[in-house]
């Protein structure tokens, strides 16, 4: 008995549909178009099932990487459709620049962010995306050969907000089916073909070999991902509950407690560090199961230990923590200081300075210190730290990355703390440690008053 393609295909649609919820009160879409077979599926079956429903938006992105006789092509074909049923098209010139994701990383975030502002622009609710089930078989061994571990097997999903997959269910030989029996024209990316790419020698090579041992793999996937999405979905809601006790969010680092992480389960552990790198970069991409097993690895290190991370993140042990943060480039910081009167603002650090004649003693507190003017070296300065920056104490001269350690100072506090200078030298690592110069006495004329806070 002959299969209705064109009936199983829009049938299985209109079930993942119905399964995710992908259309549900949209009245505008934008289509992702490329001219392959799967958008060209894409655009027929939408089109047939909603067009009374829903105003579509072709949406075509030139990344300028392949030679122009196929992009041409491609574009006539983009305006071939769009005329066919009658629906608004733009083509979109993309230039992919190169950062730390690799071209593919770069080119697919550089088309989520173009599609999306085109979606705003219109006013539209979803994006359509042509991925199939075969797209999710090679994704699962692609992110399995890579480690990604749980995150990277849920693979592509069917649905995630403005973006749906409605051939996520299909095969793409059903897909071709389809196409040959309506007779619909499409394009076929030549470096599809290239065995240098990864996912093309899991295409051509690999995976039809695990479909000899079983023709069912397709299905045998799909059931295991399902399973996984079910284990993972559980082990992120203990993760987020791990996450509110043991991190805490500075500017621009999260600060994790090892101590209390390691409470947890592995499973909740390695989810929590992810948690930490999502929450400072936004993505995972890029991140492996290894990276995550050297973050973890910090709890056995010395404080100090720092490794580097993709997206430019660095991960460093401090005491009982470990920072998992983005660096910052600091300049160095130097202000003159009226001994008079004075109020500096300094990032989030502020300074009063005043010069008085008595001073209770009693009364200096940590956030305060006082000096003997005559015994200072004008002029006066707040600076930031120096590499070999030193403080003389009464018995002899101390580096104050040493004093940062005798005082257990947390790494990432280290670049912010400030010094008051004189043509001497440091008079006090502010609210950490103050020279044996100039203090009070009972000849002292006048006082120089020096107080802090932090206004966060």
């Amino acid at each position: 008995m002959k299969i209705d393609i064109t009936k199983k295909i829009l049938d299985t649609i209109q079930s993942t549909d119905q399964k995710y919820n992908m259309f549900k009160g949209v009245k505008r879409v934008v289509i992702a178009f490329s001219s392959g077979p799967d958008s060209v599926c894409l655009l027929d079956t939408l089109f047939n099932l909603y067009h009374d429903k829903i105003d579509f938006h072709l949406v075509y992105l030139n990344h300028g990487l392949r030679p122009q006789e196929y992009l041409s092509k491609e574009e006539a074909l983009t305006k071939k459709y769009a005329l066919k049923y009658n629906i608004k098209y733009k083509i979109i010139p993309l230039k992919v620049l190169r950062t730390n994701l690799g071209s593919e990383g770069t080119a697919r975030q550089m088309r989520h962010k173009a599609l999306c502002k085109y979606l705003r622009r219109i006013n539209g609710q979803v994006i359509a995306l042509g991925h199939n089930l075969d797209d999710v078989v090679e994704t699962f061994f692609m992110n399995l050969i890579r480690g990604s571990g749980a995150r990277g097997l849920r693979s592509i999903p069917a649905k995630r907000q403005p973006f749906v997959r409605p051939l996520i269910d299909l095969k793409k030989i059903e897909i071709i089916k389809y196409l040959r029996d309506k007779r619909l024209d499409y394009s076929l990316d030549e470096t599809n073909r290239l065995l240098d790419y990864r996912r093309n020698l899991l295409r051509h090579k690999i995976i039809p070999k695990f479909l000899k041992i079983n023709p069912e793999l397709h299905r045998v996937i799909e059931r295991t991902i399902a399973i996984i999405r079910q284990d993972d979905d559980f082990l992120e809601g203990q993760a987020r509950k791990a996450y509110e006790k043991v991190a805490e969010r500075k500017s621009g680092h999260i600060l994790l407690d090892t101590k209390k992480l390691l409470k947890y389960n592995p499973a909740v552990q390695n989810r929590v560090v992810m948690k930490a790198v999502k929450d400072l970069h936004g993505v995972l991409d890029g991140l492996e199961s290894k990276h995550i097993t050297q973050i973890l690895g910090l709890k056995d290190k010395e404080s100090g230990k720092k490794i580097h991370l993709p997206k430019k993140l660095y991960a460093q042990k401090e005491y009982n923590k470990v920072i998992v943060g983005i660096p910052k480039l600091r300049k160095q910081i130097e202000i003159a200081v009226d001994t008079e009167r004075d109020f500096l603002v300094i990032g989030n650090l502020l300074v009063k300075i005043r010069t008085e004649t008595q001073f209770d003693l009693s009364k200096l507190k940590p956030d305060c210190e006082v000096f003997d003017l005559d015994g200072l070296e004008p002029p006066l300065v707040i600076r930031s730290k120096r590499d070999g920056d030193f403080i003389v104490t009464k018995i002899g001269r101390k580096k104050v990355k040493n004093i940062f350690q005798d005082r257990k100072t947390p790494l990432h506090r280290r670049k912010e703390i400030m010094m008051l200078c004189d043509k001497t030298g440091i008079l006090w690592v502010i609210g950490i440690a103050r020279s044996s110069r100039a203090f009070i006495r009972k000849s002292t004329k006048k006082i120089l008053v020096v107080s802090f806070a932090h206004s966060n």
